[in-house]
């Protein structure tokens, strides 16, 4: 039977904190890694494929599928963050005329998610590439609240790669 001393042991530097993270996202303004209030690590899945045969099911591994990437945003009174994604965005596809671009250069890699140490240092780091935004969340304004504007930024990619 293992002992709160065995665990403790096991438990280097008391663990990783959720809110020790930076977030770097090209053509969304310097200001990413200071106003992103929210984050994730990219989740991945292998589906389960099933082969019939002869009565039996062998399952094998699927494709590799990527979820999308939302971050939560702490609105500036500049919407530094959101300009660009709004400049982005118009970018892939006009708003008043639907023509949209013909070309990939709208798509960024190198976009990145940071897990931090306590001490700042760089426990793992996760690089997104061929990422768009697919979704600019509202803003909710309302005369009851005090807190502070935020909103959601969803990307869309092709994959991730840890790099640290």
């Amino acid at each position: 039977m293992a002992t709160i001393d065995q665990f403790k042991s096991q438990l280097t530097a008391g663990g990783v904190r959720n809110n020790r993270f930076k977030v770097f996202v090209p053509r969304a303004g310097d200001k990413a890694e200071f106003l992103v209030k929210a984050a994730g690590i990219p989740a991945e899945t292998i589906p389960m494929a099933e082969v019939k045969f002869r009565g039996a099911t062998l399952k094998i591994a699927g494709e590799r599928t990527y979820e999308d990437w939302t971050v939560t945003v702490i609105n500036d009174v500049d919407f530094s963050i959101r300009t660009g994604i709004e400049d982005w965005m118009g970018e892939i596809q006009e708003r008043d005329s639907g023509i949209g671009a013909v070309d990939l250069d709208y798509l960024v890699s190198r976009a990145s998610v940071s897990q931090l140490h306590r001490d700042d240092s760089i426990l793992a780091t996760y690089e997104f590439f061929n990422m768009f935004p697919t979704t600019l969340g509202a803003i909710a304004l309302d005369m009851d609240s005090e807190d502070v504007q935020t909103y959601d930024i969803t990307f869309a990619y092709s994959h991730f790669e840890r790099t640290v």
